[in-house]
């Protein structure tokens, strides 16, 4: 996750460079803590599923699009840290 935030953040539009940099924070810290380490499971399967079909279908048009939105869900499923 944090490589995709990554790349985001560094070749991503403009105007999402900086929600790409928090994002990439949050994965880099949530890796150091060794909380990755842990499965997580999410709270709705085939909504995550569904949600992750529409943004590689999206990724043809565009695929920062497609890579944001995967990262703000993946965010929002694993806990705070």
């Amino acid at each position: 996750m944090a490589a995709a935030a990554e790349i985001l953040a560094k070749a991503g539009p403009q105007d999402w460079r900086f929600d790409a940099f928090q994002m990439l924070a949050f994965f880099r810290r949530f890796d150091q803590l060794g909380l990755g380490l842990n499965a997580v499971e999410t709270s709705d399967d085939e909504l995550f599923a569904r949600t992750g079909e529409a943004a590689l279908t999206m990724a043809g048009r565009n695929e920062f699009a497609a890579s944001h939105a995967l990262l703000t869900q993946a965010r929002s499923l694993l806990p705070a840290t």
